[in-house]
């Protein structure tokens, strides 16, 4: 049976799982079908990474989902001593609201996997592609650079990008934070089809310091460059000249690797409020460590760590109380989807931006017009669907999206420079692979992307061309310059 066809019957799965939860709603009914969703969401995502013919951006978005909505309701009822505790976590939301937004987040995901199908792969471009000169190593080096430079001057830290006090974003910012997902990607392949041993160390060590860059970002940005990083190599064939205990041995160092610092990170979190969002980031990475390696601070971290694992992961209550809200105020007809629109609008052509920007997120917009408490909030495609066009919202949003993510990869894949269009490549796929973002979080990193790549093609193709232009120029001049002996 083929990789799509078995994802086909999962997706049919995952659709009765969704029946199953608006015919018998209950606390068993959730529990099951999230281990389902989750069990689902791992699946698909190692035959997208290990079947180098059979990324989808379909498929990818549905496993981001399925891990993002099942895998922290899993994370929730595992950590829950009790039914009675459980049902605090969840903040005492009636089961029949829960049990229907996670069916109608099976929904969605299981007619991505019907559909994925048909869609082409975004990964068969990559895998046969040949490439190690100067050109990759150049913007390895650059991007880490630009990365540095963003923490040097402040423009990166703690969360990630940072903003001025009007709310707009820096070039080196934005540059910096774009860069780091599909440089991890590229260094990955490159580690695996690099023909000097060298040169693989250099990529291997890229990747290492990639990671340590992100980890002020977040823990998902951490598991995402590792993600990336792996697709990568397995894209590149280093996957295949792995057994299946060095693959096992792999995951469990990657798993170690990100729970360590994805704990640090979330000291660090601790360190800012202790010190303050102002306080200088080393300030608060040495505080981070000292919550991590104190003895008198260690019990304190860990429990707060634990009440955080515990209660952060279930995001899908967010969208629960967003299906209950607009079902009682109705949908906000596409309010958000202009809010995100004027976002992505440079300053420049857009005079009166301000007003946008003095919102800061999104909530501040939809929630006081759908009786909602304004709090930030674990946003997603769907979120984003619900709150504008209700339940049809969650379709149209995630189709769009799918659609939109696949032109890109199509047009990025007419590039004849390999490593440009790699990168560009690995940028859409990290973006489709992050589940908790806004519409404008993934608009706005295309426009940027779309001003960087020309820049790249031209950098990586000039060179080239020179050296083609004077190999074809050589022998026209062979004849005349220096005649054949056997010519005389």
């Amino acid at each position: 049976m083929t990789p799509a066809a078995i994802l086909s019957r999962l997706g049919a799965a995952i659709l009765m799982a969704a029946f199953a939860l608006l015919l018998w709603p209950s606390q068993f009914t959730f529990a099951a079908a999230s281990f389902i969703g989750t069990a689902i969401g791992l699946v698909v995502l190692y035959v997208s990474i290990d079947g180098r013919d059979q990324m989808r951006m379909s498929w990818l978005l549905a496993t981001a989902l399925l891990l993002g909505y099942d895998g922290g309701s899993v994370s929730t009822y595992l950590n829950a001593s009790s039914a009675q505790e459980f049902a605090i976590l969840t903040k005492d939301r009636p089961i029949e609201l829960i049990c229907s937004a996670l069916a109608l987040v099976h929904v969605v995901c299981g007619l991505l996997l019907l559909v994925g199908r048909w869609e082409s792969a975004a990964s068969r471009p990559i895998a046969s592609t040949t490439t190690d000169g100067w050109f990759p190593m150049l913007l390895a080096c650059g991007s880490l650079i630009l990365i540095l430079l963003g923490y040097v001057f402040g423009d990166l830290g703690y969360m990630g990008i940072q903003t001025d006090e009007t709310g707009r974003v820096s070039v080196i910012g934005a540059a910096a934070s774009l860069v780091e997902g599909p440089l991890a990607g590229v260094a990955g392949y490159l580690t695996a089809r690099a023909r000097r041993p060298m040169s693989r160390l250099f990529y291997a060590v890229v990747i290492m310091l990639v990671t340590l860059a992100v980890v002020p970002t977040g823990r998902r940005a951490i598991l995402l460059v590792l993600l990336l990083a792996t697709i990568g190599f397995a894209l590149g064939g280093g996957l295949r000249r792995l057994t299946l205990g060095q693959k096992a041995a792999a995951v469990a160092i990657g798993g170690v690797f990100a729970y360590v610092f994805g704990s640090y990170f979330f000291a660090l979190r601790l360190a800012t409020w202790e010190l303050g969002n102002t306080a200088p980031l080393s300030d608060q990475l040495w505080l981070a460590v000292e919550f991590m390696l104190s003895p008198s601070l260690k019990d304190r971290f860990s429990t707060l760590l634990y009440d955080n694992v515990r209660e952060r992961t279930f995001v899908i209550g967010y969208l629960a109380d967003l299906i209950e809200a607009v079902g009682k105020s109705g949908p906000l007809h596409g309010e958000a989807l202009q809010y995100y629109l004027r976002l992505c609008i440079p300053s420049v052509l857009d005079p009166n931006k301000d007003e946008i920007i003095a919102y800061q997120m999104v909530e501040t917009l939809v929630h006081p017009k759908l009786g909602l408490p304004v709090n930030d909030e674990a946003n997603t495609i769907l979120t984003d669907g619900v709150t504008d066009f209700g339940i049809a919202g969650a379709f149209l949003y995630a189709g769009g999206l799918v659609t939109l993510m696949r032109a890109a990869i199509w047009a990025i894949q007419r590039i004849r420079s390999p490593v440009t269009m790699m990168f560009g490549t690995f940028t859409v796929i990290s973006l489709i692979l992050k589940p908790e973002l806004t519409l404008d979080e993934y608009l706005v990193p295309l426009r940027n992307l779309a001003a960087l790549i020309p820049l790249m093609w031209v950098a990586e193709a000039l060179p080239s061309s020179r050296s083609t232009s004077a190999s074809t120029a050589a022998p026209r001049r062979l004849p005349v310059q220096w005649p054949l002996r056997g010519g005389r």
